[in-house]
């Protein structure tokens, strides 16, 4: 069948009736994967073991003690919360903790980030079913459930992490910075930041666009909150600065990234982190300004690439990869030819296909590899005035 009478605007009847097969099918391996992992949120024993963690560094802040001074050994631990096995989070991140993480039991915990992300999901939907919507019902319906159908939704929600959050977030400041909303896309970004290694190269389309009011709100929410941290835990910040810094080897040896490769080839965790982490906000810098005129669409999905390549992430980190999906989905549906549509499906494929594949058959690498082609083609497309 011609690939336009499937995915463009033109498309056929017959071509709608494929797209409306492939939408249903995408909602069902959708369902799958949300009921599994929103089972695993809620109910499984031993799960959730990233929302665990950040539920006992709450805790502690909630006493008044900094988390990072409760690991093994430590005087500072409190038996009814238990020893501190992780790190890294910057201060800010426990002042957003006050909403993500109110003073209420383990179990209820669990109820209220299962509603959090249920209304995560709604967003998500509703901002891709936008992206098709110009092009057609079906061609929308296609773009939602492709959203939705991505496997490490699954692997998010059942170890209790932030990703489907943090893209609500950031989908929301999307929104707020088309309607030239700046003071609160600015205070959103704030608050997205909980997970640096997701949003935080998102800050470089605020200083390209000169967003100065939502750039001074997003700096008043973190210093703010991290003021308030401190305060409450009676430390300074170049002390948690050094302990932020000393937990690196811990994300690294556990992740699977450009880091995990330079660390492979025998480089400490700690200037692997730092090193990429400079090539990275290097890299994002110079393509979004070169890129400057971009829709805002593609300038997010520059972001999220560079992110994934350049900074700490493990599977459940790649629903951050949504909003290249939907640039990849938006350019097919503008310009529907064979290699648009080659890239879709490849793309696609990454994202969707079950995350124990991935692992089974050694394919994190080739992700990599993937997505960054997969952007260079989408900035080429850009350049030829197809990405709106």
């Amino acid at each position: 069948m011609n690939l336009k009478k499937i995915f463009s605007k033109q498309a056929s009847s017959q071509g709608e009736r494929v797209l409306s097969l492939i939408s249903l099918l995408l909602l069902f391996i959708s369902l799958i994967y949300l009921s599994l992992g929103f089972y695993d949120l809620l109910i499984t024993e031993n799960r959730a073991f990233d929302l665990f963690s950040r539920w006992q560094e709450q805790q502690y802040i909630y006493r008044g003690i900094y988390p990072y001074n409760a690991m093994k050994g430590s005087p500072n631990i409190i038996p009814e919360i238990g020893v501190i096995d992780s790190g890294g989070y910057p201060p800010w991140a426990f002042f957003t903790g006050f909403f993500l993480f109110p003073p209420i039991s383990w179990e209820l915990t669990r109820l209220y980030h299962v509603v959090l992300n249920i209304l995560s999901l709604v967003i998500l939907a509703v901002f891709a079913y936008q992206i098709g919507l110009p092009y057609g019902r079906h061609q929308a319906l296609f773009s939602l459930t492709a959203s939705l159908a991505i496997s490490s939704h699954k692997s998010t929600l059942e170890m209790g992490n932030y990703a489907i959050i943090i893209n609500a977030l950031l989908i929301i400041m999307f929104w707020l910075i088309e309607r030239n909303k700046n003071i609160w896309a600015g205070l959103i970004f704030g608050i997205a930041m909980v997970k640096p290694n997701i949003s935080a190269l998102y800050f470089f389309i605020l200083i390209i666009q000169k967003r100065l009011q939502a750039i001074l709100a997003f700096f008043l929410y973190i210093i703010l909150g991290s003021i308030n941290i401190w305060i409450i835990t009676k430390l300074t910040p170049i002390y948690m600065l050094d302990k932020i810094f000393g937990q690196s080897k811990y994300f690294a040896d556990k992740g699977y990234s450009g880091i995990h490769l330079f660390t492979a080839l025998g480089f400490d965790p700690k200037q692997a982190s730092l090193f990429l982490g400079i090539i990275g906000i290097l890299v994002v810098t110079t393509i979004i300004y070169l890129c400057r005129n971009y829709s805002l669409l593609n300038l997010f999905a520059i972001c999220c690439v560079i992110g994934r390549v350049f900074t700490y992430h493990r599977i459940y980190d790649n629903p951050m990869l949504i909003f290249l999906l939907l640039a990849i989905i938006n350019i097919t549906f503008e310009n529907t030819n064979k290699l648009n549509v080659f890239f879709l499906i490849l793309v696609s494929l990454t994202l969707w296909l079950p995350a124990i594949f991935i692992d089974f058959a050694n394919l994190e690498f080739i992700q990599l590899i993937i997505w960054i082609i997969a952007l260079g083609h989408l900035l080429i497309q850009g350049r030829r005035g197809y990405c709106k």
